[in-house]
C-alpha cells in the first residue's frame, strides 16, 4: 500500500505529463468542428498552411518560459520533417523542467519524442494530428518514470489558416491522451511499480477573439490577437499498481497571444479557478523565449 503522498506525487507527474504532452504543432492547425462546415479546398489550404508553415522544417525550435506558482522551462524541437500529398509528419521533442515554487524543490524534469502526423482525411472533412508509442521518461525528486504516450486531436488550439477577427468566436475541442509508465527509485534499474491513465483528455470551451493590440514578444513588438476560453484537463481514472487515484480536474481560464504574421501563439496567459471558493489565482504567463526556424 503506497502513502498517499507518493500517490500525490505520482498524479503530479502524470498531471504535469498531462499539461506538456500537446505538441506546439497544434496551434497552426484548423479547428476540427469548424473544419468539418468548411468547403473542402478550404479545408485542404488550412491543412496545407500547417504544413507549410515556415517552422515546420526540420531543426525549427521553440523555448517558453513561464512564471506564477509553477516555473515552467518548455523546449520543442522538430526533427526529420517530411510532407507528402496527404499531410505531414514529425519528429518532435520536448523537454520541459516545472516545480511548484511554494514547496523550494528541485524540479519535475521530463524528456518526450513523439512521432506527429498530421492528415487531411478527405473522407471526414477534417485535418487529424496524433502520436502514438510516444517514449516518455520523467524524474522527480525521488522517482522516475519511463514508458509510452499516445495523443489524437482534430486540430486543437490552431488558429493559422482560419479567418479569424475580432469580436468572432471559434469552436471547442476535444484532445484526448493516454499514458502508460513504470516506476523506478531513483539510482535503480528495477520497477517498483506501474502508472496507466488511458482516458485523460482536454476539453476546449468555445474561444473569443478579441481586439488586436501590440504586445512585446521576443521577436519585438507585434501586433497579436487575444483569443480567450475555458480548458479542463483530465486524467480520468489513474491507476497506480492497482490502486485507483481520483485526481480532480483542472479547470483554467486560458488566453492566447496570436499573432497572425509569425502564424503563432508568442504568449499564453493562464488563470486556474479555484472549485471550493470558485475564484481565479492570479496569472501564470508563459512566454515565447526563443524560435528559431531551423534550415529550409
Amino acid at each position: 500500500m503506497r502513502t498517499k503522498a507518493q500517490l500525490a506525487g505520482v498524479a503530479a507527474l502524470a498531471a504535469g505529463l498531462l499539461a506538456h504532452g500537446g505538441p506546439a504543432l497544434a496551434q497552426a492547425a484548423p479547428q476540427g468542428q469548424a473544419a468539418a462546415q468548411m468547403p473542402m479546398e478550404a479545408v485542404a489550404r488550412s491543412a496545407a498552411f500547417l504544413c507549410d508553415a515556415p517552422w515546420f522544417r526540420s531543426g525549427a525550435r521553440v523555448q517558453m518560459e513561464g512564471d506564477g506558482d509553477m516555473p515552467t522551462s518548455i523546449t520543442m524541437t522538430l526533427r526529420h520533417a517530411t510532407k507528402s500529398a496527404d499531410g505531414c509528419r514529425a519528429q518532435l521533442e520536448v523537454r520541459s523542467k516545472s516545480a511548484l515554487s511554494a514547496l523550494m524543490g528541485p524540479p519535475v524534469i521530463m524528456d518526450q519524442i513523439h512521432m506527429v502526423n498530421i492528415e487531411r482525411r478527405a473522407s471526414t472533412a477534417r485535418t487529424s494530428i496524433e502520436s502514438e508509442h510516444a517514449v516518455i521518461n520523467a524524474q522527480g525528486r525521488y522517482a522516475r518514470m519511463y514508458g509510452e504516450a499516445a495523443f489524437r486531436g482534430q486540430g486543437v488550439f490552431n488558429y493559422a489558416g482560419q479567418d479569424i477577427r475580432e469580436g468572432g468566436t471559434l469552436d471547442g475541442e476535444t484532445f484526448e491522451s493516454s499514458v502508460s509508465l513504470q516506476i523506478y527509485p531513483l539510482g535503480r534499474d528495477e520497477a517498483i511499480g506501474n502508472m496507466r491513465a488511458l482516458y485523460a483528455s482536454i476539453n476546449v470551451g468555445t474561444r473569443h477573439v478579441g481586439k488586436r493590440q501590440m504586445i512585446d514578444t521576443v521577436l519585438g513588438r507585434k501586433e497579436c490577437m487575444p483569443i480567450t476560453y475555458e480548458k479542463r484537463t483530465s486524467l480520468g481514472p489513474l491507476m497506480v499498481d492497482e490502486e485507483v487515484v481520483q485526481v480532480e480536474p483542472a479547470v483554467l481560464n486560458v488566453t492566447d497571444w496570436y499573432c497572425p504574421a509569425e502564424a503563432f501563439v508568442l504568449r499564453t496567459e493562464v488563470r486556474q479557478r479555484d472549485k471550493q471558493d470558485n475564484k481565479e489565482s492570479k496569472v501564470e504567463r508563459i512566454d515565447v523565449t526563443a524560435l528559431e526556424l531551423g534550415a529550409p
